[in-house]
């Protein structure tokens, strides 16, 4: 695709983005809210005794547990006080938002709560789990102290709330919500990008279904919804790491996705060569991080944190240039770019501890790049219409190139249909097989229900052929009726068509009529007719017109033959002039050269192993090959040029106005042509070859001279190997 076409904008860009963001807001407002107006216990939150060196550590406003990543465990003491409850009360429970810690537990004298873990999830999480959920003792009022044991590879601040069972059960439904969403959007995208791969070829959907497969497996790792698919829980061996290396491979594909989107190869190609660069380094990271090497781990970290503000800073600029450059929901995609790279912010600021927890903080970023992506499907859609006009072109292209290959088939099979049967025909036959030949070759390519040739006069005879032919005795009745109204068209010489009224219902046909260019008195007329409506194009007619001047070429050359047959000039078994002829027509051409100033070239061309064919296969096979080789010859030669065959297996060619040079092409051609025949007899392959001598008269020289020439010059061929031309020089030692 050009990048003209790749710069055709949408003009319903704007209504797919409004409409998309139209759906996100809708859906922000069905499941806001979170644990924001929750009744919630106050928590507060402190370090054990002898917590010094220990990773986890207590923020400033005491509502966050700082889990730092290092070896070892993490211990925080919880304080809060519930409330004397009733029968009818709801069990409490704990709720800590889901971070990327190995194991989670909540300890009192005397009782400990099951364990949770985010790479190993329980049986009980739930299907797409927000947090941690911990159900207290239905029967613990007043103050409560728990102590929380965190172990965790990644830095995460905690901040566990103590709420109402029915409470947190809510939170974990619009987490699911989010979640589904994100995740049914993800899929159903890269299901559609691998569709349309299938059905236009284009590698730019292949790899839009990557990126989307991608987005969507680091996403739910992320969340910690991967690890709880049966199939994939084994991605779970790699743990921190295997969540980076995602994480690295995500931030290596979105830059090629929007290159590939934006044309930046073709646009800025040294551009191109750095997020390429970027990209493989990206690449090597996962790989490295797949190594599972935990020394690396602290380093990996930083590293990714690096990659990510990388690749938002370039695909910010790669789509704010597809913006710039006018392709289509550059724009809309930008805007949602900036979104994500917002949220982004707001999420990293929430995993530090800076802000609240909330659903839109926490899922913010992940709609929003489904969002963007979703946006850019779109904009990569809009190549299916370049495709579609491209492929119309191609067919429109290849239907045109398949007719005229089609016409000069039949072209070349109606001329060869002619040459042979009008050579074997009588001489009252060769008007009528010449007009049957041009209807059977002309009507499928016209479509013709019915076809006519009428001729009145033409060499003194009037012929009339119907195709097909049991329409003839209606096709007689209507000529009857019209043979003067088609006279005068065909003194007009101009192709036209007309309706016509068919069959006694009154049917629509369209008839066209093509003059032959034939001499007066006599005329002639070819008629088409289709049934319907459907007028013949001008290609047809001038298909038309040039098959009956072909045909008219062809009938008047066959009855020049028969009349150079009738001079008993030709040889009876090759139709070539006989040695008297010849030698008529040399005296002559001479004369003319030496008037005229012309060179004039005379060849000898002698079949090889002659006397060996006849002997093998009998005379019979000597003849065939002597007709056949000199059909070969005369086809070689050109208009003007004599061939007549002087001896049994030889025959003489007179080349007027060709010196040397032009006469040993043209005897080469002869040789070619001949070596080139494919003969059978019998079944039996037969091999034909030449040896041709070439003589160009010389200064005051005569017939004899020249001809004695090319006769030596001939054997001086046989002796060479033969198959082969030699041309005579002035004098032969």
């Amino acid at each position: 695709m050009s990048l003209h076409s790749l710069r055709r904008v949408s003009h319903h860009e704007w209504l797919v983005a409004a409409g998309l963001l139209l759906l996100c807001g809708l859906f922000a407002s069905a499941v806001a809210g979170g644990m924001q107006g929750a009744d919630a216990m106050p928590v507060q939150l402190s370090a054990p005794p002898g917590q010094d060196g220990n990773r986890a550590s207590i923020s400033a406003d005491g509502r966050g547990i700082v889990v730092a990543g290092k070896p070892g465990e993490a211990v925080a003491r919880m304080r809060f006080t519930l409330p004397q409850r009733s029968d009818r009360d709801e069990p409490w429970v704990v709720w800590v938002e889901r971070k990327p810690v190995e194991r989670i537990q909540l300890v009192r004298d005397g009782w400990r709560s099951e364990q949770r873990g985010f790479f190993k999830p329980h049986a009980n999480a739930g299907p797409l789990p927000t947090g941690y959920l911990f159900q207290l003792p239905y029967g613990w009022e007043g103050d409560i102290e728990l102590e929380l044991h965190v172990t965790g590879a990644m830095p995460a601040v905690l901040r566990p709330r103590v709420v109402g069972n029915a409470e947190a059960w809510r939170v974990e439904r619009q987490g699911v919500a989010i979640s589904a969403t994100i995740y049914a959007s993800l899929f159903t995208l890269a299901l559609l990008a691998l569709a349309l791969f299938s059905a236009a070829r284009d590698s730019l959907f292949l790899t839009l279904f990557g990126c989307a497969a991608l987005t969507l497996l680091t996403l739910a790792a992320v969340n910690g919804h991967l690890y709880q698919v049966q199939g994939l829980r084994w991605l779970a061996l790699w743990g921190a790491q295997g969540l980076l290396a995602l994480q690295f491979l995500l931030c290596a594909s979105l830059p090629q996705l929007l290159m590939r989107y934006a044309g930046t190869r073709r646009a800025h190609p040294g551009v191109a060569r750095g997020v390429d660069i970027a990209c493989v380094a990206m690449a090597l990271l996962a790989a490295t991080c797949l190594l599972d090497l935990q020394p690396m781990l602290r380093w990996l970290q930083p590293l990714a944190m690096v990659a990510r503000v990388a690749c938002a800073l370039a695909c910010m600029g790669l789509v704010l240039d597809a913006a710039r450059r006018r392709l289509p929901m550059a724009w809309p995609l930008a805007i949602l770019a900036l979104l994500t790279i917002v949220a982004g912010v707001a999420r990293q600021l929430m995993l530090w501890g800076y802000l609240q927890d909330v659903p839109w903080v926490r899922s913010g970023d992940q709609v929003a790049l489904a969002g963007a992506m979703a946006i850019l499907a779109v904009g990569v859609i809009n190549r299916i219409s370049d495709y579609r006009d491209q492929r119309d072109r191609d067919q429109l292209a290849r239907l045109d190139s398949e007719r005229r290959m089609q016409r000069e088939a039949s072209r070349s099979d109606l001329n060869a249909a002619l040459q042979v049967k009008l050579r074997s025909c009588a001489e009252g036959d060769i008007e009528w097989t010449a007009f049957h030949q041009l209807l059977e070759h002309l009507v499928p390519l016209v479509r013709a229900g019915r076809a006519i040739v009428l001729a009145r006069g033409y060499h003194g005879q009037d012929v009339q052929v119907v195709v097909p032919a049991v329409r003839r005795g209606e096709a007689e009745a209507l000529l009857g009726k019209r043979e003067l109204s088609l006279k005068r068209h065909a003194a007009n010489g101009i192709p036209l068509q007309q309706p016509l009224s068919v069959g006694d219902a009154g049917g629509l046909a369209m008839e066209a009529l093509v003059p032959l260019p034939i001499r007066a008195p006599a005329w002639g007329m070819l008629l088409l007719e289709r049934a319907g409506g459907e007028g013949f194009t001008t290609e047809e007619l001038a298909l038309a017109g040039e098959f009956v001047r072909l045909a008219l070429v062809h009938v008047d050359q066959a009855l020049t033959a028969i009349q150079l047959r009738r001079s008993a000039e030709l040889d009876a078994l090759t139709g070539t002039f006989n040695r008297r002829t010849i030698d008529q027509w040399v005296v002559r051409s001479f004369g003319e050269a030496e008037r005229d100033g012309q060179p004039i070239s005379v060849l000898f061309v002698d079949m090889d192993h002659f006397k060996a064919i006849n002997d093998k296969y009998g005379h019979a096979c000597g003849d065939h090959c002597l007709r056949e080789v000199a059909r070969a010859l005369r086809n070689a030669l050109g208009e003007g040029d004599l061939l007549g065959r002087y001896g049994g297996e030889e025959f003489i060619a007179v080349l007027p106005a060709r010196g040397g040079a032009a006469a040993r092409m043209v005897g080469e051609l002869l040789r070619g042509d001949v070596e080139r025949l494919m003969l059978e007899w019998e079944g039996q392959p037969l091999r034909l070859t030449v040896s041709v001598g070439v003589a160009t008269r010389l200064r005051d020289e005569r017939p004899p001279e020249t001809i004695d020439r090319a006769d030596k010059a001939l054997y001086a061929a046989k002796r060479g190997g033969r198959n082969c031309v030699h041309v005579a020089p002035a004098v032969f030692s």
